[in-house]
């Protein structure tokens, strides 16, 4: 098992967890608790340094992997970790060759006539500072709004890219069980972008960052090909208008233009001057004899610093707001979600084991320290709802001593429920106004059949919470002398667990009373 453990979380760690999270959702829940358990006891529990949840969750993804390599096996992020460093090369470089390339071919040049000024300026600079200004607008817009600075095109295709060149990659390599590796690949995807919502933030900045990349290479590549071609050829420039534009308000225009490094380089190597404008101003009655080199060769340098200030430099300026934008959401995820929660309990939740006959159940009493207003900030408060014929059973005056039991937490509140959002409007939206760190209980039978009305009501339950909330649902079983809630059976708890993961629902936490928890 490792040792050296890791703090900071990559687009390969949370594939990796969202990944292992989907298999254990199809695992058998005793023995998930055994092994998480276990794993804590020997690895992660720290009486003296309490570990957040972070750290936690970040230091139980390496024993993971660690156990899948003992295997042979190695995890769909590993994969996708090792190709992200190359698919960002390619980007640029691919960038870069089709900048590389539109510069030589604007500035194609035989001598016969002088390159157009205007078209060579817009295609190779203004148009790159467009795309440039729009590339700072809309994800601003789409920031202001509250989502992703790169869109669900730049999400997908983002996903789609790394996924696909992670396959072929690991089979071009001849890595062992490529085909099942690219299966794990295509799911560990899948599983991602089902739960975008949960890291849209990262991978919307790591989709930004990989366009702003490819357009840096892009204006390099201009860059490049306009001061190669005009080291190794004689270029000539020229403009004509059939406007009424005279020399002097061009000379204007460029003027303010050069004005961010015109201080630095006088005239001509910052701009043309204006008799060098006025010198390279084609008029067709009078042809090309009177245009004199020097004018038309002016307009070259003026042309490399407008590249080079109004597409490289902002370029480089967004790959590292690109990079902050990254880090500040990777800061920034909280991992409360259901899964997550679910983990957090397995592994900190003592076990309870059954003893002989007569002796009843046995509480596992190992230490579990964690620091509260981290790992525990899923259940730092809890509001619970039950249907009232439950509150009618002989011990419901032990309810609020059991939830405490089970969940480590002491209910703010416990609500009687119709389950019916008509007739429970009012308790809905009393629920809406509860803080975004209270989560919500809600106690069912699980020996009942999961009816569809059940299901709708969880949906009306979480449209009021919003989509960040927690939300447990409670399975209990049928009533048993001195205790309020009992166990559901396995089997009858397998089929509520697949019902409610129809709902997609990431915050949704399924809770077997007594057992473990999914999610």
């Amino acid at each position: 098992m490792p040792r050296n453990f890791p703090s900071e979380w990559s687009i390969g760690d949370l594939v990796d967890l969202e990944y292992f999270l989907f298999q254990d959702a199809e695992a058998d829940g005793s023995e998930l608790a055994r092994r998480d358990r276990a794993w804590y006891l020997a690895h992660l529990s720290d009486q003296e340094r309490p570990l957040s949840r972070r750290l936690l969750l970040r230091r139980w993804l390496e024993l993971r992997r660690a156990a899948a390599r003992d295997q042979g096996v190695h995890s769909p992020g590993e994969v996708i970790a090792a190709v992200l460093r190359p698919a960002r090369l390619l980007l640029f470089f691919l960038g870069a060759l089709f900048g590389f390339g539109l510069a030589l071919g604007v500035l194609g040049y035989a001598g016969e006539q002088p390159i157009n000024l205007f078209a060579a300026l817009g295609l190779l600079a203004v148009l790159p500072f467009l795309f440039m200004l729009a590339s700072v607008v809309l994800p601003l817009v789409r920031l202001a709004r509250r989502r992703t600075p790169a869109g669900r095109l730049g999400f997908w295709l983002t996903g789609a890219l790394l996924a696909r060149l992670a396959g072929r990659a690991h089979a071009f390599l001849g890595g062992r069980g490529a085909g099942r590796q690219q299966l794990a690949l295509t799911q560990a995807w899948g599983v991602l972008r089902g739960r975008g919502g949960l890291y849209a933030g990262v991978m919307g900045w790591l989709a930004y960052g990989l366009m702003q990349l490819t357009a840096l290479g892009f204006s390099l590549g201009v860059l490049l090909g306009v001061l190669l071609r005009g080291t190794i050829a004689d270029l000539a420039f020229s403009w004509q208008t059939t406007a009424r534009i005279s020399a002097e308000q061009v000379h204007a225009l460029v003027g303010a233009l050069a004005r961010p490094w015109a201080g630095f380089f006088d005239p001509p190597l910052s701009h043309p001057t204006l008799e060098q404008i006025a010198g390279s101003r084609v008029y067709l009655k009078e042809g090309l004899a009177p245009l004199v080199s020097s004018d038309l060769q002016s307009w070259w340098y003026f042309l490399l610093w407008a590249i080079l200030v109004y597409a490289v430099l902002p370029r480089l300026l967004l790959v590292g707001v690109a990079l902050w934008g990254g880090r500040r959401a990777e800061r920034r995820l909280g991992f409360q979600d259901a899964r997550c929660e679910a983990l957090i309990r397995r592994m900190q939740h003592p076990q309870v084991r059954l003893g002989q006959e007569g002796e009843g159940p046995q509480r596992e009493t190992g230490a579990s320290r964690v620091l509260p207003e981290t790992a525990q900030a899923g259940f730092a408060r809890l509001h619970v709802l039950v249907p009232a014929e439950l509150l009618e059973r002989p011990a419901a005056d032990r309810l609020p001593e059991e939830v405490r039991q089970e969940f480590s937490a002491a209910p703010q509140a416990v609500l009687g429920v119709s389950l019916d959002e008509i007739q429970d409007a009012e308790a809905l939206r009393g629920l809406a106004e509860l803080g975004e760190d209270c989560a919500v209980l809600m106690l069912l039978e699980g020996w009942q059949p999961c009816i569809i009305a059940t299901l709708e009501y969880l949906k009306s339950l979480r449209r009021h919470l919003g989509p960040q909330r927690l939300l447990v649902v409670g399975l209990i079983g049928r009533e048993a002398p001195g205790r309020w809630g009992t166990p559901t059976p396995d089997a009858e708890f397998e089929i509520w667990r697949k019902r409610l993961a129809a709902l997609g629902d990431p915050g949704l936490l399924v809770h077997n009373w007594g057992g473990a928890a999914h999610g």
